[in-house]
């Protein structure tokens, strides 16, 4: 390992140093490795891992408890916002924050919805949110990464959407081609509630078939529209996204090696 860097924790033994050279260090204690769970945040949510066989995770939180090899979606309805009544206070162009008041947001604590993304629906302008105030008489402010580009005027509207690893649990049952859970990787481990811990999105991954139906090897594969965080062969005539590629046959209720591609 070269002169400086850090120790990357169990889990990284198999990659070269050349591989791990996007990786920034670690912000709160010992390095986290991809088969260890943590209390405490020790990078950043979405930071990226990625190995020279094509594996990449991305550090998420958990606020539910998630069983080994279950697929995994973001929990969207805990942070999603939107207003369309106008209910900004104006900000000049160039500003790094940004105050609404509405009762939508009455409930949020302290930064909520850090890493989230803040769109302004009047001017179509999108910014990644760095911390926000805790509600106040439904007045929350929003601190930003980025300047805002246009002046924002009391009349605007916004749109809030959350980190896509911030908040995920175990991924819900699909529906049909109009109703399903946005995947966003595998769980490599057990996950206790309220933990964070590195999400798999790429690479050869391990997860659990549905009781439905064994899988083939070729299969293209989806979240399973019977039981809640396995997969299952596409559905003929469904659009439900496909998460990745049997690499071997499974039965049902047992695992499958698959190619994972839902991103780096």
């Amino acid at each position: 390992m070269a002169s400086g860097s850090q120790s990357l924790g169990t889990g990284y033994n198999n990659a070269s140093t050349d591989s791990l050279g996007l990786i920034s260090g670690a912000t709160g204690g010992s390095p986290q490795g991809i088969y260890a769970e943590s209390s405490s945040q020790e990078y950043p949510l979405g930071a990226s891992r990625q190995f020279e066989d094509g594996r990449a995770f991305r550090y998420s939180k958990a606020v539910a408890a998630i069983t080994a090899a279950k697929v995994v979606s973001t929990d969207s309805v805990q942070l999603i916002a939107a207003d369309t009544d106008g209910t900004f206070t104006a900000a000049s162009a160039g500003a790094k924050s940004i105050t609404v008041s509405d009762s939508t947001l009455g409930s949020a604590t302290a930064d909520l919805y850090a890493g989230a993304y803040f769109g302004n629906i009047t001017n179509l302008e999108q910014y990644r949110v760095k911390g926000n105030t805790a509600a106040s008489s439904n007045s929350v402010t929003f601190s930003l990464y980025d300047g805002i580009v246009t002046a924002v005027a009391s009349s605007d509207d916004y749109m809030i959407t959350p980190n896509p690893y911030s908040s995920v649990i175990t991924a819900t049952l699909g529906t049909g081609d109009t109703d399903y859970d946005r995947v966003v990787g595998i769980a490599p481990m057990s996950i206790t509630s309220g933990y964070y811990f590195w999400l798999q999105t790429a690479g050869i991954a391990f997860a659990l078939n549905d009781a439905a139906a064994a899988v083939v090897l070729g299969d293209n594969l989806q979240l399973s529209d019977s039981t809640a965080g396995t997969v299952q062969t596409q559905d003929a005539g469904y659009d439900t996204p496909v998460i990745g590629q049997a690499m071997a046959a499974a039965a049902t209720s047992k695992c499958v090696h698959f190619m994972l591609n839902i991103g780096g």
